[in-house]
């Protein structure tokens, strides 16, 4: 499985990644599951000008503002970086909703499935 160190990241925002992990288990609390970076930049793309950085994050309560918290967190995190907010692009689900995804053989799942590095939790 990829590491964050193969993902195509400017330090800045590796470092903001890093830093935001601890703030969604500060956020989330038990209920985190795993935090998995997808999509272009976990397949060592190179980044273009309009290139987000994917998140999906999966907790039990990700129904409660899951999109909302997670915001703030990224905001949180990036402070000081000169990032811009946008840049992330965070998906919270529950896990039921990832195994139910994954049943149907949603394309998203297998795409991320395919892609993703773990910084957190359960692959």
């Amino acid at each position: 499985m990829p590491s964050l160190a193969q993902a195509s990241l400017t330090d800045a925002e590796r470092r903001t990644l890093e830093r935001l992990v601890p703030l969604l288990e500060e956020e989330f609390g038990e209920t985190l599951r795993s935090v998995w970076l997808y999509g272009s930049r976990a397949r060592s793309e190179p980044p273009h000008e309009d290139s987000d950085i994917d998140l999906l994050i999966v907790a039990d309560d990700a129904k409660s503002d899951g999109v909302g918290r997670a915001y703030r967190r990224i905001d949180e995190a990036a402070a000081g970086e000169k990032l811009g907010f946008m840049l992330f692009s965070p998906h919270v689900y529950t896990p039921e909703h990832v195994a139910q995804r994954r049943e149907i053989r949603s394309f998203f799942i297998q795409e991320v499935d395919r892609d993703k590095i773990v910084l957190y939790g359960e692959p």
